[in-house]
């Protein structure tokens, strides 16, 4: 009690101080006789009375893991940054948190506001506020706890800068104030940048299940759509240093008739999950093999499982579920070479990386848990990641979040094509360049680092390859795909140690030696994948691409110079007979006979826009000569269809044009997800994007959002009032796609109370 009354005496002497003081200045500054001297006392007199009020301790600036003031919680001078120095990236949300605090005794009830300046003409000027979020208003302590205001939203204040405007060189201007009929103010400015853009590519596989369930029953479950995998790489573009529109295109459906029951094993994945990932490295082949995207297979729910949610593999192709999205960035993660994180490993899985720091003192380098290292937060559903319990998403943990380790590793990384962009012309970026040859342009030339990538795309020609595939399991090779077709000489994965395959002529001469790569696969219980540090050529996938020749007998693998496998030429080649194609509404017939002479084939179709400079999969590991696939799967327009078929060693290729209809586009509400809980009293973030049926993004002038029926705004994302109700809302999503309109819609939960709602509302 006599503390409470010191404090309150206290305040009142302050108060009473403080108006006598600006009293005094008043009449002074009105004065003409006022000496220079006295006025510039006045000046430095007047911030030490400002400083006994409130301050601004800091301004953290985020988009999904920043540090600020870490030598207050990081032990370790290495692991520390300075405030706000992780980089920030170009159209994506950032978070901007005010931290207060006071300097005699607590103050009430402080507001903020937040100004965007840009330079213009070498002149800072206000551009945009910035809306405040929760909560409208915080009390400012005298001695705040470091971990107690960053792990919750509630004790700072909060504000969004949107995607559309996390572009260029930028100043916030901030302003804090406290209740009251005379408030106490505060006032600070900090510059952030935000040149960077990053893009997250996906070369998507649909996987369509005909087999049996848990009961074994025979069933079919439809291939993911376009939205699916969207929806699913939420997670992935919300976590990494990436815009939130990723670019996701599909390659045809591929067909899966088998349970992928059995259980992870000294971190390997069950033989169930390899035999899939053994069609998915064929299929990233026959669709190109592209080099700017990382491929990743989604599977319909409902499929028998074992202990393994997900698989992947040195060869850059990763599965898993729908609406699996930290499946998803896992597996992404592994593609882009990142090993376990020491994290909740099963004892027998020793594929982790070493080099993980141990972020002390969340970590022991003697134990370490893959702490985050520093605070992170979802700007979607405002959940701040404590690092003294938050994993990095590489670990088998069950609160997972992007760690520092793996955001740095990030950027500028060439997978996500970095490029230096500019947010007006009337700025700069940063000069990238020394030298740059620009065409005559009127009136004036592009400058020379807009939009520069940072690494020059290694966009590979197809061209005729072999492609062998097949199994290793310790010393037995089981090759059991040899394909001829055109597609990219890229291989990946780890090479097999002296292990090569060569070609061999009639003289049993060989012609050409490549190595022999292990499709390394890794599993988890989240989904996972990738190369992963190097283990014993025991077992794997095995996949080797070469140069194609006419004059090719004999394909041989050998070990030390000594032969391991070997295939001959047969005395005879497959045959394409009356191929045929009809469109009929919204499907794709295709029809053919085969005549060879050998037990076991292979099939599979592609397409080409550009009459075969370039081909895409369309299906693979066909049963039969006949295929019907729907329109959706592929773009609208003249297109030429191939049908391949091998034999083991010799491909043969049919191919005729079709006119493909217009089919509808897609449109994905990447947050709030179906069936969410958020909080009613918190501005809604509305995310989502839409392609059109060739696949390009639909731009956000063209989408437009609807809250139970009403429209709150366009855009690719907006954050939007809820009304002060605890209910269920219905948000729908609607994209114009040329002549027409396209739509989805979710329903979600907003609550404060944490019960349910009462009150219901339909799509």
């Amino acid at each position: 009690m006599l503390f409470c009354d010191t404090g309150k005496y206290l305040k009142q002497l302050f108060m009473k101080f403080k108006n006598l003081f600006d009293g005094l200045v008043k009449d002074i500054l009105e004065d003409p006789d006022s000496s220079a001297m006295f006025r510039e006392f006045i000046d430095r007199f007047k911030d030490p009375v400002r400083l006994l009020g409130i301050q601004i301790d800091g301004v953290e600036v985020t988009q999904s893991i920043q540090y600020f003031h870490a030598d207050e919680h990081l032990t370790s001078a290495a692991d520390r940054g300075p405030d706000n120095s992780i980089t920030l990236v170009v159209d994506k949300p950032a978070m901007v948190r005010v931290y207060v605090s006071s300097r005699i005794t607590p103050v009430n009830n402080v507001t903020a506001e937040v100004t965007v300046q840009r330079r213009r003409y070498g002149v800072w000027v206000d551009a945009e506020k910035l809306t405040q979020q929760f909560p409208g208003s915080i009390n400012a302590d005298t001695s705040p706890d470091y971990a107690t205001r960053r792990r919750s939203l509630w004790n700072t204040l909060n504000f969004i800068i949107p995607a559309a405007n996390m572009r260029g060189r930028m100043r916030l201007k901030v302003k804090i104030t406290s209740g009251g009929s005379d408030p106490l103010i505060a006032e600070k400015t900090i510059e952030i940048s935000a040149f960077l853009k990053q893009t997250l590519r996906v070369r998507g596989i649909p996987v369509q299940y005909w087999g049996p369930d848990n009961a074994g029953n025979q069933v079919k479950l439809s291939a993911p759509t376009l939205a699916d995998f969207q929806t699913t790489s939420a997670t992935a573009a919300q976590m990494f240093p990436v815009c939130t529109q990723p670019d996701i295109t599909l390659a045809g459906t591929f067909t899966w008739s088998n349970p992928l029951t059995g259980n992870m094993k000294d971190g390997n994945c069950p033989k169930s999950w390899d035999d899939l990932l053994f069609w998915l490295s064929i299929a990233k082949a026959i669709d190109g093999n592209k080099t700017d995207r990382t491929y990743y297979a989604l599977l319909p729910n409902n499929i028998p499982v074992g202990n393994t949610g997900g698989c992947g593999g040195g060869g850059a192709v990763g599965a898993g579920f729908i609406n699996r999205g930290m499946s998803m960035a896992h597996e992404i993660g592994h593609v882009f070479n990142f090993s376990h994180a020491p994290g909740c490993l099963p004892a027998d899985d020793k594929k982790f990386d070493t080099n993980y720091p141990a972020y002390e003192p969340y970590d022991s380098e003697s134990s370490k848990m893959a702490s985050i290292g520093e605070y992170g937060i979802d700007t979607s559903d405002n959940w701040v990641y404590d690092p003294a319990s938050a994993r990095d998403f590489m670990s088998y943990c069950p609160t997972r979040w992007i760690s520092l380790y793996h955001y740095k590793a990030l950027i500028e990384n060439p997978i996500l094509d970095p490029q230096i962009v500019s947010s007006s012309t009337d700025e700069l970026p940063p000069w990238v360049e020394e030298q740059y040859i620009d065409p005559l342009r009127v009136p004036d030339p592009t400058p020379p680092w807009l939009g520069r990538r940072l690494f020059e795309k290694m966009d590979l020609p197809q061209v005729s390859v072999i492609v062998i595939s097949g199994f290793t399991q310790f010393d037995r090779i089981d090759v059991q795909s040899v394909m001829r077709l055109k597609t990219r000489l890229w291989s990946q994965g780890r090479a097999v140690k002296d292990t090569l395959v060569e070609l061999l002529n009639a003289n049993n001469e060989v012609v050409d030696r490549q190595q022999l790569y292990n499709l390394e696969t890794q599993p988890c219980g989240c989904g996972c994948g990738g190369h992963g540090k190097a283990a014993a050529d025991t077992i794997g996938i095995i996949q080797a691409i070469l140069p194609d020749r006419d004059d090719i007998a004999a394909i041989r693998i050998t070990r030390s110079q000594e032969e391991i496998w070997s295939r001959r030429a047969p005395a005879g080649r497959p045959e394409i007979r009356d191929f045929n194609v009809e469109v009929h509404g919204e499907e794709l017939f295709l029809s053919w006979v085969t005549i060879t002479n050998q037990n076991t084939i292979e099939r599979f179709v592609r397409y080409s826009t550009d009459n075969g400079a370039e081909w895409h999969m369309l299906a693979l590991n066909l049963s039969e000569d006949r295929l019907q696939a729907p329109v959706s799967n592929l773009p609208p327009g003249n297109l030429v269809l191939q049908v391949s078929v091998s034999d083991g060693f010799h491909t043969v290729t049919a191919q005729t044009t079709v006119d493909i209809p217009r089919a509808s586009g897609s449109v994905a509400i990447m947050w709030p997800t179906q069936g969410c809980v958020v909080k009613s009293d918190t501005a809604l973030h509305c995310w989502g994007m839409a392609s059109d049926p060739n696949g390009q993004a639909i731009p956000g002038r063209s989408l437009r959002w609807e809250l139970n029926g009403q429209a709150i705004g366009e855009g690719t994302e907006l954050w939007a009032a809820l009304p002060p109700w605890e209910s269920e809302h219905c948000l729908k999503l609607v994209a114009g796609d040329g002549d027409r309109e396209i739509s989805t819609s979710v329903n979600f939960l907003a609550t404060a109370s944490g019960k349910r709602p009462y009150r219901k509302s339909d799509c």
